[in-house]
């Protein structure tokens, strides 16, 4: 009896660490979610709308995005990826005719000021995490005109993708 008590007290703690553990593990990398985003502001009227969020078969994911990005305002997305992970995918402007595009690790890798489709592959030298910036090059005095931007983003079911939330 005195050995079921010890191996009931002793489960109850590795499922509480265990919990404890899986809350705690986002937030590792906070961090450097926080350095890419550094003086990024998201539109507060950014109206970004997932379209689509799809698994293709048992190793890939694709997501289609939607959203606004106000005169001068930047929008970025962020995706985390492995070592050797590759990344595909396009976007245009539904509204507008100014953007510039740029993905970027820990250096740039990729600029567009145009509709444009992109591909990469993550590596170690790059980091984990890629930052797909949308800017809106029209100044805020040009009839504070806003741009709409469809995204569509291929990338590994182990990856993640973090889109900015409205405020």
């Amino acid at each position: 009896m005195h050995n079921k008590i010890d191996v009931s007290a002793t489960l109850k703690k590795v499922i509480i660490a265990v919990i404890f553990i899986t809350l705690l593990l986002p937030l590792i990398g906070c961090e450097e979610i926080s350095d890419l985003t550094q003086g990024v502001t998201s539109s507060s009227g950014s109206e970004l709308k997932i379209v689509k969020s799809v698994e293709l078969g048992q190793t890939w994911e694709m997501k289609q995005i939607s959203f606004e990005v106000g005169s001068g305002q930047e929008v970025a997305i962020l995706l985390k990826l492995s070592d050797g992970d590759k990344a595909d995918g396009f976007f245009y402007l539904e509204k507008g005719d100014t953007v510039d595009f740029r993905i970027s690790g820990k250096t740039q890798l990729y600029r567009s000021d145009e509709g444009d489709r992109f591909s990469f592959t993550a590596s170690q030298a790059q980091g984990d995490t890629y930052s797909l910036l949308f800017h809106n090059t029209t100044d805020e005095e040009e009839s504070r005109k806003s741009i709409t931007i469809f995204l569509e983003v291929i990338y590994p079911i182990k990856g993640e993708i973090y889109v900015p939330v409205q405020d």
